[in-house]
């Protein structure tokens, strides 16, 4: 079976991410980046040739039929923007690649495309994944949950069984949420955040980690990492 092309939207980092993982597992054949036309400035991105894209022109050299598109943008304006562009070339008939490691383990199902299913991340049992969902390195998805299109899941994240991420939620790295939590939709989960109780829509939810910050100098710091005998 022949291996399928693969065009990446976007110049960012994300995609040249995108494109290092692609090509490091051998997953697709990537032909090449596209961007709008308006911001295309140079030719070339990682030695692949840019494609410039208008909703009222063909994309040069890209096959409808057979080639596929991965939209490389992460958690921009609450995954706004990654799913703007996907509406817009879902509206045209476009089809897209899910991006999943080989080191991933998979025993749910992955329903949607343009998902990206990064590194040891885990979905366990009967959890359902949409479609434009990108699930980071070691992020763990319990049993029975269901992940709505458009949302980002945060490396190291960890979300128990039987749990509700509604559409277009942002995780962020190391969460804890626990067993038959709902999020509701357009979420904001902050970094380190446990979460053990529903969240209503557009709710913005933060560790407090960083209110207990305080300055030493350098000796006051020595000491408050000092090793004491237990005395029994």
């Amino acid at each position: 079976m022949s291996q399928k092309n693969l065009y990446i939207f976007g110049l960012s980092t994300t995609a040249k991410s995108i494109f290092t993982f692609v090509v490091k597992y051998n997953l697709f054949n990537v032909k090449g980046f596209i961007v709008d036309k308006a911001y295309k400035e140079n030719d070339d991105f990682c030695g692949l040739p840019i494609i410039g894209f208008s909703e009222s022109e063909n994309l040069e050299s890209f096959n409808s039929s057979t080639d596929l598109i991965f939209i490389a943008i992460q958690w921009n304006k609450v995954n706004q923007d990654r799913k703007d562009v996907y509406s817009k070339f879902k509206r045209l008939g476009y089809r897209f690649a899910n991006i999943v490691s080989p080191t991933a383990i998979i025993h749910g199902e992955i329903n949607g495309d343009n998902c990206w299913i990064s590194d040891y991340a885990v979905i366990d049992t009967n959890t359902i994944i949409g479609s434009n969902v990108f699930i980071k390195t070691k992020a763990f998805i319990g049993n029975d949950s269901i992940i709505e299109d458009h949302c980002f899941i945060g490396a190291n994240s960890f979300i128990a069984g039987d749990c509700f991420v509604q559409e277009q939620t942002f995780i962020g790295i190391c969460v804890t949420i626990f067993d038959r939590v709902k999020i509701g939709k357009k979420c904001i989960i902050g970094a380190t955040t446990v979460i053990n109780r529903n969240i209503p829509d557009y709710t913005l939810v933060k560790s407090t980690i960083n209110q207990t910050l305080k300055e030493y100098d350098e000796e006051l710091i020595e000491q408050k990492l000092t090793y004491t005998k237990n005395i029994r």
